[in-house]
């Protein structure tokens, strides 16, 4: 049976990363190894990152601190682990850690998913033959969120890149003015802005448009305050950045809430 060397696949990965340039290299990693390197929303990258907290425009100091969080556990107390933290602490060649701990989280996360699947078998209920499971859900009713937000905020977020829900809550929190609507009315507010192509800095102090896309935002939409819209974000919603782009003023947002 033929078999494929790693150390073949370490060097293929390790190609590819020397290319990367800019924030989020464990992000960019790992959608390597997943092969979505070339796509605008890589669906897998975003599940496997967002379960590890890996976020597609941290630095290298905080996927550093991801790496030593998951050398921590699997290490612990082992002469390698102090090799690696001396590393890692001196500044020296990373390539080959985030190169193990991408494959590591990668591996980490298909194990939990078997897990799953074989727990869901274990409690999957019997059906009577003849009769048909009926649904118990409602279906999802997509919104999309608005945000007006600081630079310094925006400057840590990318295009099309997946939401987890606290990262939501923390832009409501630091937005100036929100809009939670139809996908059809958030189109029609959207051409009354002036936005501009220029580059998001986080030194910046201009204001920045976010708008989001909700899977199932049913109880978000119209709500005027930013208690309810928190209150009313379900736990587990899909949520995405349909849009980031620097206003050129404030005009526009007259439909908008302002806080």
């Amino acid at each position: 049976m033929a078999t494929e060397n790693p150390k073949n696949l370490y060097d293929q990965v390790s190609e590819n990363i020397s290319q990367i340039t800019g924030r989020g290299l464990l992000y960019q990693t790992i959608g390597i190894i997943m092969g979505e390197e070339q796509l605008l929303y890589r669906e897998k990258t975003s599940k496997i990152c967002d379960y590890f907290g890996i976020k597609p425009s941290a630095n290298k100091d905080e996927d550093k601190e991801i790496i030593n969080d998951l050398l921590d556990g699997i290490l612990k107390n082992t002469p390698i682990n102090n090799v690696i933290a001396k590393v890692i602490n001196q500044g020296g060649n990373m390539e080959w850690i985030f190169v193990a701990a991408a494959f590591t989280f990668v591996g980490l996360f298909l194990y939990k998913q078997t897990l799953d699947k074989k727990k869901q078998e274990k409690i999957k209920p019997t059906i009577a033959p003849g009769t048909q499971e009926k649904p118990t859900f409602q279906p999802l009713i997509p919104a999309d969120l608005c945000l007006v937000v600081p630079a310094s905020i925006a400057s840590n977020f990318i295009n099309h890149s997946k939401l987890k829900v606290d990262e939501l809550i923390y832009l409501i929190d630091n937005a100036s003015y929100f809009l939670c609507t139809s996908v059809k009315v958030a189109d029609a507010n959207e051409q009354n802005l002036e936005i501009t192509d220029d580059n998001i800095s986080s030194d910046s102090i201009r204001e920045v448009y976010i708008r989001i896309n909700i899977n199932d935002g049913r109880n978000m939409i119209d709500q005027n305050m930013r208690y309810y819209l928190k209150d009313n974000l379900p736990i587990q919603a899909y949520c995405t950045v349909k849009k980031l782009a620097c206003l050129e003023n404030l005009s526009g947002l007259e439909k908008f809430n302002r806080i």
